[in-house]
């Protein structure tokens, strides 16, 4: 896949889910890894991860795949094609504001956030059908899960707790 290939691709995703960072991974996951093969789920999922333990946008781990894909050049291609998109909605933002009382824009805009959970829900159970397939896995899943849902823990510190667990899950097997 050629560095413009990949940019469309990511313009498309962006696109398709209005800058939803998360909602992109199925689409992402559907094209660069079950579809032309040029990425594999882990490092698409370490992109995902890097980009949500720094700081910035949530979609910032599409410079990451390009990068893995095309060096510097794929970088900053993917980057401007994440911020397009964004950018051609301005106009459109004027009209919203005249129009966000109708009962039809409120209705769409509730129709494109049940979209996103369900594509978010979608990149779960996806992953999940990937990686959870031993019982350390799930133990780490379980355990991030519980910690994220049961103490208002910051996530770099369940992340942190939820690896260590991980690390120590592995070199006891």
């Amino acid at each position: 896949m050629s560095v413009l290939e990949l940019s469309l691709v990511i313009f498309t995703a962006n696109a398709l889910t209005f800058g939803n960072g998360p909602v992109m991974i199925p689409l992402l996951q559907e094209r660069l890894v079950d579809g032309a093969g040029v990425l594999t789920l882990d490092q698409l999922l370490y992109a995902f991860a890097i980009a949500r333990v720094i700081p910035g946008q949530a979609n910032a781990y599409v410079a990451s795949i390009g990068w893995t894909l095309h060096g510097l050049p794929g970088a900053l291609l993917t980057t401007a094609a994440i911020q397009l998109p964004g950018y051609a909605m301005l106009p459109l933002q004027r009209g919203h504001a005249h129009l966000r009382a109708s009962p039809s824009v409120r209705g769409f805009t509730r129709g494109l956030v049940a979209a996103s959970i369900g594509l978010i829900f979608a990149a779960v159970v996806g992953i999940a059908r990937k990686t959870l397939v031993a019982p350390a896995p799930w133990i780490v899943f379980a355990a991030a899960l519980a910690l994220s849902w049961r103490t208002r823990w910051h996530p770099l510190a369940v992340l942190a707790v939820a690896s260590a667990l991980g690390v120590a899950l592995r070199l006891w097997a």
